[in-house]
């Protein structure tokens, strides 16, 4: 009897072993069947879809759709005391004004300001008056995903540059700032170029118009067409043109639809030449929108803050 249930088992061992192999032959992990998971169908071998006509219709669009920017670039030297476009170092505030501050009565970190007047002219955008964006100092800098209202940041537009002077440091510094200690403490100035931009690969927008197709498009291609579009962007700092999302677009429905205009992009900046890095989680790329109505009003109060990394 003994003999016979080890055959029996014997028998069993090898027809679950065998129907394990073919199943990974198949192209599927054993695992994920035993787990009751339901098998993905095969691609089709007979997909005669012409898929760089399909790709390149696809970056066409996209770069149709690409909008003017002002692309940033990080000046060496000092900051000098007058108003001017900067990011790190010291801000322009009122002499007046308190330090922006979190719920809490914790400093702010200062990240850049904008002095319309500097940049080349973009459609819609102030022409004079200075831009201030400030997060708060903690492991998320303030982020809510998106951040809405000034909760956990503080943009600020003051319109009389001759009026602000710029303000020293807190006491103690920051801990969590996306920047590193020679460009929070020693600023760069910001000088302004021209350029355009497309959608951005993870965009709302691109999604639209890859829609019904990309889960069957070859990798390669795909893989290329978003290396494109990151590659075209204005610049890793800058303004107008659309946003750059890591991941996915928060902007979905509702609300969050209307925030179609940037008023600041950072991506990820490593310069050894120059010593400024700039790093939002890991790698990642932080943007603050606000609505075409609001930014014809100046009206600054409705900004929506997020980043996102890999």
């Amino acid at each position: 009897m003994g003999n016979l249930i080890g055959a029996l088992a014997l028998v069993v061992t090898i027809a679950v072993v065998g129907f394990i192999l073919w199943r990974e032959r198949q192209g599927e992990k054993a695992d994920d069947y035993f787990a009751g998971k339901k098998p993905t169908p095969p691609k089709s071998r007979q997909d005669d879809r012409d898929w760089p006509a399909i790709v390149q219709d696809a970056r066409n669009k996209a770069a149709a759709l690409a909008r003017p920017a002002i692309a940033l670039t990080m000046a060496r030297g000092s900051v000098a005391d007058d108003a001017h476009s900067s990011i790190g170092g010291r801000p322009s505030l009122p002499a007046d004004a308190p330090w922006p501050q979190d719920a809490t009565g914790k400093p702010m970190i200062f990240l850049a300001q904008i002095n319309y007047a500097d940049m080349p002219p973009l459609d819609g955008y102030p022409t004079q008056g200075v831009l201030s964006f400030f997060v708060m100092d903690d492991d998320l800098n303030g982020c809510d995903f998106p951040s809405l209202a000034n909760k956990g940041f503080h943009v600020a537009y003051h319109e009389d540059a001759g009026a602000l002077v710029r303000r020293d440091l807190p006491d103690g510094g920051w801990e969590f700032t996306p920047f590193n200690d020679e460009l929070t403490q020693q600023g760069r100035r910001l000088t302004g170029q021209a350029a355009t931009g497309p959608v951005s690969p993870n965009s709302t927008a691109m999604r639209e118009l890859t829609e019904g197709w990309y889960p069957d498009c070859p990798g390669e291609l795909w893989d290329t067409l978003h290396e494109d579009l990151a590659a075209a962007k204005p610049c890793e700092i800058y303004y107008g043109g659309h946003p750059d999302f890591t991941q996915e677009d928060f902007r979905q429905t509702g609300a969050d639809s209307e925030q179609s205009e940037m008023l600041l992009q950072f991506g990820f900046v490593l310069d050894r030449d120059t010593g400024v890095e700039i790093c939002w989680g890991d790698a990642g790329e932080a943007c603050f929108l606000t609505s075409k109505a609001d930014l014809a009003d100046r009206r600054f109060d409705k900004v929506a803050y997020n980043w996102d990394c890999s």
